[in-house]
């Protein structure tokens, strides 16, 4: 997925050129660019599966699009900018997938300003309040993202909202695999940029959006969050780096 992406777009293509995996179908989804994506995009035309450069109703429209074309086992969302950790990590990864898993998912670095900070899935306990791992260090079973795709009403949470379906109404297996997947530049996300939009598109999926008795511990858990987030922008990148890396090696992981 891409939009104006020319600054970044090759190195999150050629990281997944480049894998050493031989069953990659590559597609790519761009949303009508003016700044020389396009042209980024045709210069490795012969190596993809297939692209599209057209308008679309936003992101998740975009991805809808990706899912509709593939014909892979599985899917993976590599959103321009971000890159998959090593040349050889989807040959580390798929096949450790078992049989009967809906949902794989492994680890990423979250990249602050150049820095890399290892991260590790939440446990699945947490499915209940967020997705416990990115997207872009999970794959989807191909099948069951045709059935599902993200529901555009969402603009932030259309991917939260699936997986949180998968999980808690159709009961399907997330299997974790200890390989780190992805590199995520996650500082500028919708969800961070947005938190109550996030936060009201999150009461949808979790059946509170007209009740305010049950929403008002998850908007004290946002303003929490936000007095965080302005103390953090104060900060040496370092410091944020080291902190957050010593509170995942405390967090309970996935079980």
């Amino acid at each position: 997925m891409c939009y104006n992406a020319a600054e970044s777009i090759e190195a999150t293509m050629l990281s997944v050129l480049n894998q050493t995996y031989p069953e990659v179908e590559y597609i790519v989804i761009d949303g009508g660019s003016t700044d020389g994506t396009v042209e980024i995009i045709k210069r490795y035309a012969d190596r993809l599966a297939c692209w599209v450069s057209e308008r679309d109703r936003g992101t998740y429209d975009g991805m809808n699009k990706g899912i509709a074309r593939a014909t892979g086992d599985f899917i993976n969302f590599m959103n321009a900018g971000d890159t998959f950790s090593t040349p050889t990590v989807l040959e580390e990864f798929v096949p450790a997938i078992e049989e009967d898993t809906t949902v794989a998912f492994g680890d990423w670095n979250s990249v602050i300003e150049g820095k890399l900070l290892k991260r590790t899935p939440y446990s699945m306990s947490r499915m209940k309040l967020m997705t416990p791992f990115c997207h872009q260090a999970g794959f989807v079973k191909t099948d069951y993202h045709k059935a599902n795709p993200f529901d555009i009403s969402f603009k932030i949470a259309a991917d939260y909202n699936m997986l949180y379906n998968a999980y808690n109404r159709d009961g399907r297996k997330f299997q974790y695999i200890p390989v780190t997947v992805a590199n995520y530049e996650n500082y500028n996300g919708l969800s961070s940029t947005n938190p109550k939009r996030l936060m009201e598109e999150n009461f949808r999926i979790w059946g509170i959006a007209d009740k305010p008795l049950k929403q008002l511990p998850y908007r004290l858990v946002v303003l929490k969050a936000k007095i965080f987030g302005m103390i953090k922008r104060h900060l040496p990148t370092g410091f944020v780096v080291k902190v957050k890396s010593k509170l995942d090696a405390r967090r309970r992981h996935f079980e």
